[in-house]
């Protein structure tokens, strides 16, 4: 994005400098992230950055309720199974 290279007449020439940063690049184009403009050019898809941005929000989301319900019915058992063990 630095250098706005934000459509197919802006794209840019890239290459990776290490295995890692080949592998995201990868995956980031495998994903739609990053188009490929041809002859080893390529931009940014801002919709698809975008797209990818919400749904690993809303991914994050669903597993912080799951996480939190899973604690409270734990924490229930414990409270219900504990309370039982006192009165006797």
């Amino acid at each position: 994005m630095a250098q706005h290279a934000l459509s197919p007449e802006d794209a840019i020439n890239f290459s990776t400098t290490t295995a890692a940063d080949e592998k995201i690049f990868a995956r980031m184009v495998q994903t739609g992230i990053v188009r490929d403009a041809g002859r080893k050019r390529y931009y940014l898809d801002l919709a698809a950055y975008d797209a990818n941005i919400e749904r690993r929000r809303r991914i994050g989301v669903i597993a912080a309720i799951a996480f939190a319900v899973s604690l409270a019915v734990l924490t229930m058992a414990f409270y219900v199974d504990g309370s039982s063990i006192i009165l006797r």
